[in-house]
């Protein structure tokens, strides 16, 4: 099927792609090729450059390359671009003004074992206002912002408890989230997010 959600705004491009296609069809319209051995992988990794071919049809695979950080970028820096996949959907987002990131993730409460790894105590304060099922749902948002920031950075090195940090977040299905980034500190950074099917989606352009 086509993408579920797409949206431009302030220069950055975004998707969203609930994958019922198969290999095949992907590679029709595509000159990437992945070397991924698992079926479903292909179909994701398919799936999200699928949406890099919607918003520029013209989109230079072959210019890929990827930073020791494991960012992808294009050799000649035109177009900044993030991807991301799970379990039957994938996402991407470009821009030619900002640097980018993106994450897509599905609500489980497997995330609650790994929380305190990942959040900062200030932001598992922010959690305990919450019943169980909610707070699986806004500890996965949390894993899905700071990952987009990772992404955003894109140069390995970032200590997810300590280095990025929720300050302040819109509790709802949609909405913005405030955090800051000890490589940047003199920065606020806003990112976006909405839940889709039990999917978080969050980005950031900046």
């Amino acid at each position: 099927m086509p993408m579920v959600f797409n949206n431009e705004h302030d220069g950055c491009c975004t998707g969203l792609w609930e994958i019922a296609e198969d290999i095949a069809f992907f590679e029709s319209f595509l000159s990437f090729r992945s070397t991924a051995s698992n079926p479903e992988k292909i179909k994701q990794q398919l799936a999200a450059r699928m949406i890099l071919h919607s918003i520029d049809s013209n989109f230079p695979f072959a210019d890929v390359e990827v930073l020791k950080g494991g960012k992808p970028v294009l050799k000649n820096n035109i177009l900044k671009f993030s991807l991301s996949h799970c379990n039957g959907y994938a996402a991407a987002i470009v821009s030619s003004k900002a640097e980018v990131g993106i994450d897509i993730e599905p609500v489980h409460e497997r995330v609650l074992k790994i929380e305190k790894k990942f959040l900062h105590p200030t932001e598992l304060t922010q959690l305990d206002q919450f019943d169980y099922a909610q707070r699986v749902e806004y500890a996965t948002l949390f894993w899905t912002l700071k990952e987009a920031m990772y992404k955003w950075w894109g140069r390995g090195s970032v200590d997810f408890s300590n280095d990025m940090v929720i300050n302040a977040f819109d509790i709802d299905q949609s909405g913005t989230a405030q955090m800051k980034f000890a490589q940047l500190p003199e920065d606020t950074f806003e990112l976006k997010y909405f839940l889709h099917n039990q999917i978080w989606f969050t980005t950031l352009c900046k």
